[in-house]
């Protein structure tokens, strides 16, 4: 199923950037990610070095070709003498960086891990070191965990995307007992990220699975504009009423496209009101934003009867959508939220701080590529600077821009 050596090394010549997306239509695990990997051209070579390099004795990692409703793929088993060590988030953290990575692959591969320590802590209400990782700190998890990461570093991949992830439904037995599906772990895990569940009675996305994704995914949404490179189908274990497969497309950007800027999801609150004491408005503006909304604002409508009115309109990660919907309930008169999900497209920004007449003002910049487009000071510090100053609020405004630019080496 993988591709010669010479046909991956061809890919990864004409290609100036290569990114990565998955397709988590039937969910996503650990085994997976190994198995699309191998079928996109990483060799079972590098997965091996990475694990001798980590001192785990007689660990093999066997592939096999399998069919899923008609679509090959690779089915990846990671065999090992059984073991029963019940190890803690830092032992982990001892054998990945005592193994001589790339630090590049180090840093992502405790990162899975520490998200993993954290969303199991908090599903059973300790602390990340004591948590046990019993099925997860077992040697298929490290296994999987470090050769993914080793794997996309090896094919030179820049940025990887995700589809929204398909999460199953029903119950399975762990350590713990039964547990519902996803895991409470799991659910952790892809909190903010675009997720769904078509009443398929299997976990379709395992706390492996989730910590990887949501370590290597920069954003979710649709396939990205490009040429296609290479497809990989890693393949579960599941015999399922859909492919259970892991979909990997490498793609060379297109020029102009995702390149300049990401993408991610973002949830949309709105609500009419024509009884409310427009008083209050402001304060409740406050609190949205303080309770982490992205975006907050009124417009003025004509309702039913003539009758003057308002739409607020709230934009918020979607994971708090349902803490910023009790807060509208609990401030307003509304008796219905209507709610949506959208895709939005973001620049790379960032913040610089300034000096203006001995005033400190924070400056946001946003860049298309290479390029400045956005110099933007924060209001409130301008505000307070001018107070402080007494100078004009829209000469602070200048000064601060300029500044900025000059910093940054713009005009």
């Amino acid at each position: 199923m993988r591709p010669s050596a010479s046909r991956r090394e061809t890919y990864k010549g004409f290609a100036q950037l290569m990114w990565a997306y998955l397709d988590c239509f039937s969910g996503v695990s650990g085994n997976m990610f190994l198995g699309a990997l191998l079928d996109a051209g990483v060799p079972a070579a590098v997965f091996q070095d990475v694990i001798a390099s980590m001192g785990l004795e007689n660990v093999k990692i066997k592939s096999a070709v399998v069919t899923k409703h008609g679509i090959a793929g690779c089915y990846v088993e990671v065999r090992h003498p059984e073991q029963h060590v019940h190890r803690h988030l830092q032992d982990i953290i001892d054998i990945i960086e005592g193994a001589g990575f790339e630090p590049a692959v180090s840093k992502k591969a405790i990162e899975a891990f520490r998200r993993l320590a954290e969303a199991e802590a908090e599903a059973h209400g300790t602390t990340i070191d004591k948590v046990h990782f019993h099925e997860v700190g077992a040697i298929d998890a490290i296994v999987d965990v470090v050769c993914t990461v080793a794997g996309f570093h090896y094919l030179g991949v820049t940025e990887i995307q995700a589809s929204p992830v398909q999460l199953g439904t029903g119950f399975i037995k762990v350590a713990h007992g039964m547990m519902p599906v996803p895991v409470p772990a799991t659910m952790n895990l892809l909190k903010g990220v675009p997720s769904y569940s078509r009443g398929i009675e299997a976990e379709l996305a395992t706390p492996t699975g989730a910590a990887l994704l949501t370590s290597l995914a920069s954003s979710y949404g649709p396939l990205p504009a490009g040429r296609i490179l290479e497809v990989g189908y890693g393949a579960g274990t599941r015999e399922l009423p859909i492919p259970n497969l892991l979909r990997l497309v490498l793609i060379e950007p297109a020029d102009g496209d995702r390149s300049l800027w990401s993408m991610d999801e973002v949830a949309l609150l709105e609500c009419n009101l024509d009884d409310h004491n427009p008083e209050t408005i402001p304060p409740l503006i406050s609190k949205l934003l303080d309770a982490g909304a992205w975006d907050a604002y009124v417009q003025d409508v004509t309702m039913k009867g003539g009758r003057p009115g308002i739409i607020l309109t709230v934009l918020c990660p979607p994971g708090i959508q349902t803490e910023l919907a009790e807060l509208i309930f609990r401030e307003t008169t509304t008796l219905g939220i209507r709610t949506d999900r959208k895709l939005r497209y973001i620049l790379p920004r960032e913040s610089l701080t300034v000096s203006v007449a001995d005033q400190k003002v924070s400056v946001k910049v946003a860049r298309l590529g290479e390029e400045v487009i956005t110099v933007a000071p924060e209001y409130r510090d301008c505000l307070r600077a001018s107070e402080a100053a007494g100078l004009p609020l829209k000469e602070i405004y200048d000064r601060a821009k300029i500044a900025a630019r000059t910093a940054l080496g713009v005009h």
